[in-house]
């Protein structure tokens, strides 16, 4: 089965390169998300709408207790240990993003294939 984490700014708003990218995704594909506003929940939305399963990942008490206010981190470790075989990053300026930037690095050191969609 193929996981692929969507990621990306919260002021996303380009619903056609989101969807351009999962429509390439095979069938009984999943689309994991951080559950944010922006590319998050626009990902999710197409996702549903292809067919598509969706899983939605939140911060939990764990990841506040072990990064406080950068429990972002700690999310982006689950995401990617959930076992995906890629991340797709809608992200203007993803090298400036404290959450995207720090998905990209973890992804990248674990071998995962990463693609980043600036416009």
């Amino acid at each position: 089965m193929t996981r692929v984490i969507v990621a990306g700014a919260v002021a996303w708003t380009n619903l056609d390169a989101i969807r351009r990218e999962l429509a390439k995704l095979p069938a009984g594909a999943t689309v994991i998300h951080g559950d944010s506003p922006g590319a998050d929940a626009l990902a999710g939305r197409v996702a549903a709408e292809l067919g598509l399963d969706v899983e939605p990942m939140a911060k939990n008490k764990a990841d506040y207790a072990k990064y406080k206010r950068g429990a972002r981190k700690g999310l982006n470790e689950r995401m990617l240990a959930s076992g995906v075989v890629r991340v797709l990053v809608f992200h203007p300026a993803v090298d400036k993003s404290r959450g995207s930037g720090h998905l990209v690095g973890l992804a990248k050191a674990a071998g995962v294939e990463v693609s980043v969609f600036v416009e």
